[in-house]
């Protein structure tokens, strides 16, 4: 078993201490007071030790739609659950993880959350920055299906890639939007499953 040093600890601490504060921020405030200055007031840390640990808010921000999801997902053990899926069940099981997680994070964070100006929802740009982040699963499980035949020729698989990421962040929008008025997961469902059973091959 690995364990983690003192100085390991109190970096994840630190890091914790400024999620936190930034949640806080974006419940009671909204996007608007999220800047590095009211971070570090309320996490009560200096500059010095927010640029140490990210390096800029978008860094971030990132933090809570790839490292707190893919601490979520192993929570819940999501690659043993869908380990013997269909490659669309996979993709579905993905994003209904993440509307899972939303609801865990709560409405109020996600409400300021899913703001026009937080880029780090772009996933062209985050998959030009960090390559190997965790929101390539779903690409991951196009590529195999189109190795193994199951999906109509000429499919540029990035392309699909970020349709996928646009309908998912479309019903996590309309979710905030309608203050949770509806189940994520069902809303999902009605609109990804056709669009994936649209690419794929059918049986002659």
């Amino acid at each position: 078993m690995d364990l983690n040093t003192p100085k390991q600890l109190k970096t994840l601490e630190t890091k914790e201490k400024i999620y936190e504060a930034a949640g806080k921020i974006l419940k009671k405030e909204g996007f608007a007071y999220l800047t590095i200055s009211n971070i570090c007031k309320v996490a009560g840390v200096s500059n010095g030790t927010f640029f140490y640990h990210f390096k800029t808010k978008d860094d971030l921000l990132s933090y809570y739609i790839f490292d707190k999801f893919a601490e979520y997902r192993s929570k819940i053990q999501f690659d043993k659950a869908v380990e013997n899926l269909s490659f669309d069940r996979k993709i579905l099981g993905y994003y209904s993880a993440w509307t899972d997680y939303m609801n865990e994070v709560g409405i109020d964070f996600f409400s300021s959350f899913y703001n026009t100006k937080n880029y780090s929802l772009d996933v062209r740009l985050f998959n030009n920055r960090f390559p190997k982040n965790v929101w390539n699963f779903p690409l991951t499980c196009l590529e195999n299906a189109g190795a193994a035949g199951l999906l109509k020729d000429g499919l540029v698989l990035s392309h699909c890639a970020e349709v996928l990421a646009t309908i998912v962040k479309g019903v996590a929008f309309d979710w905030c939007l309608s203050n949770g008025a509806f189940n994520m997961r069902e809303r999902l469902s009605e609109v990804m499953l056709p669009y994936l059973e649209s690419i794929e091959k059918k049986p002659v």
